[in-house]
């Protein structure tokens, strides 16, 4: 699909790609209106008679309606213009449509004891086009008046074909008055309408940054694809949601100033398997962003649902570079704290498949409670952390919680990796909390059909032990016991890019020569 930066129309470009949708809505409604109408005019009695006389203007009309209505609405569904001239070849639909419904008005001379019609149907077309697709001041005037010249050019044909004189001016004025004010009522509402749309354009600006797409929303936020203004990069950009920067002020200026150390720390790690941290800032209206690189993959909670539980040598490989993204940060003194499949990217990077990003290093704190649960969603208001992977320490909300916490957190996605289930499962928060605060983990292995070796297993039970001392230290420790493991490199580039080729076929095509290699989500 087609994602216009349409400059000519300073919109957002999702709204342009609604407008394009309505636009072909609408054309299928008025491709379709034609015969409904010639049908139901059949059927008057009062008419009756003047349509079995034969009069082929209005049957060429309904042709022309019918042909030039499915043409677009064709085109907007195929996806295969751009949107920005999609829109453009709106307006001409709107002109053309004036001109067929004037065709059709016209298409029957005046009877004797019908000298006067009644409003036309242009006047409404007009106004209620401009509801649907949004254009700047000249390209709406234009568009406005041509469509409202098409009724005086309609009863000009129809005058011409049947021989008849034209009109007195008088006449002119009673037919065409007051669709010229439907045209200048259309061009008030249009521009009301599309300041609107510039408003919101103007509300994603962000620094050097501006808003192209939501990519996705959750409990903390959105994210957005962008676009820096100077450079050709594109970007992802995180949004934390109004209603948690919404609260007292004293709240607001100490989450404030935790986001701007963590994103300064986080911005300082290098190791290539830390998502990238390009900047921060915060909007007009106080609430905080930061911009990230853009990547194109899915992350593991979606590779499991979709592919199922991953085989052990996939994994450890998995593991392994999650545990070089944490080493890096556990010895600058951050702890992530929400480790899950979730905030684990699998991507494509350049040659490298199969190349894990670990995301999101606790760059914000719930202050917003939440009384909805499912097994993966944050909890809100009590502790940072997933439930499902949250450590039992932090399930304690113990305010000493160090490094060991994520290597808790990673066993319980390597559990869900390799069995595709939750290491504790409950119908609420608390439940699943106190799962991990007292109950034994089932080994992987009773809980799968698929084989699991004991030496990894080994590994992933130590992660998951309650009492901390007693998992790996580090996760330079824990890259060490699964670098011990058999199946360790079992799963190599060859096979990871014969996996993609295979499952994610447009995410592994060759690059094209010449350009950057991009990443996108």
């Amino acid at each position: 699909m087609f994602q216009s930066k349409s400059p000519a129309c300073g919109l957002p470009p999702d709204f342009v790609e609604k407008a394009v949708g309505r636009l072909g809505w609408l054309a299928l409604f008025y491709a379709i209106s034609h015969p409904i109408v010639r049908i139901t005019e059949g059927f008057s009695p009062s008419l009756e008679a003047v349509y079995h006389s034969g009069y082929p203007l209005v049957d060429f009309a309904l042709f022309g309606g019918v042909l030039s209505g499915g043409i677009i609405s064709a085109l907007t569904w195929s996806r295969k213009v751009p949107p920005a001239l999609m829109l453009d070849l709106g307006l001409l639909f709107e002109v053309v449509g004036a001109f067929w419904i004037a065709i059709w008005e016209h298409g029957i001379p005046p009877l004797a004891d019908l000298p006067f019609r009644g409003l036309s149907g242009i006047g409404l077309w007009i106004t209620f086009f401009v509801l649907v697709v949004p254009s700047t001041l000249g390209k709406t005037v234009l568009a406005a008046f041509t469509t409202v010249l098409m009724g005086p050019l309609g009863l000009l044909v129809s005058g011409l074909y049947y021989g008849n004189p034209a009109p007195p001016v008088g006449r002119w004025v009673e037919f065409f008055f007051s669709s010229f004010l439907f045209a200048a009522f259309a061009i008030v509402l249009s521009r009301f309408i599309y300041n609107l749309g510039c408003d919101v354009t103007k509300a994603r600006e962000m620094g050097s940054y501006k808003l192209v797409e939501l990519l996705g929303s959750g409990g903390m936020g959105e994210v957005w694809r962008a676009e820096h203004r100077m450079l050709a990069r594109p970007a992802a950009i995180k949004l934390v949601r109004a209603e948690v920067c919404g609260m007292s002020d004293g709240h607001a200026g100490t989450l404030h100033r935790r986001f701007e150390r963590e994103v300064q720390s986080t911005a300082a790690l290098r190791s290539p398997h830390t998502v990238a941290v390009y900047d921060y800032g915060t909007t007009a209206d106080g609430c905080f962003y930061y911009v990230m690189e853009l990547l194109d993959g899915f992350d593991l909670e979606k590779l499991v649902e979709r592919f199922g539980p991953q085989p052990p040598e996939r994994v450890i490989s998995f593991l392994l570079q999650a545990c070089d993204s944490l080493a890096e940060a556990h010895g600058a003194g951050l702890v992530h704290r929400d480790i899950k499949p979730k905030n684990m990217f699998l991507c494509r990077l350049g040659l490298n498949y199969d190349f894990l990003k670990v995301l999101d290093f606790g760059l914000v704190k719930s202050a917003v409670p939440s009384e909805s649960f499912q097994g993966g969603l944050t909890l809100d208001g009590t502790t940072t952390g997933t439930p499902a992977y949250m450590s039992p320490e932090m399930a304690l909300g113990d305010k000493t919680v160090d490094a060991r916490a994520d290597i808790y957190s990673l066993g319980c996605v390597a559990y869900w990796l390799l069995t595709g289930q939750l290491v504790f499962e409950g119908n609420t928060p608390m439940a699943v909390l106190v799962a991990h605060i007292q109950n034994p983990p089932i080994p992987p292995s009773e809980r799968t059909e698929l084989e699991i070796p004991e030496d990894l297993e080994r590994v992933i039970l130590s992660c998951l032990d309650k009492d901390p001392a007693k998992r790996p230290p580090s996760a330079q420790d824990l890259a060490r016991l699964l670098e011990a493991c058999r199946l360790a490199g079992g799963w190599d580039r060859t096979r990871a890019e014969d996996w993609w080729r295979t499952h994610a076929p447009s995410l592994a095509a060759p690059l094209p020569v010449g350009l950057p290699a991009v990443a996108n989500s």
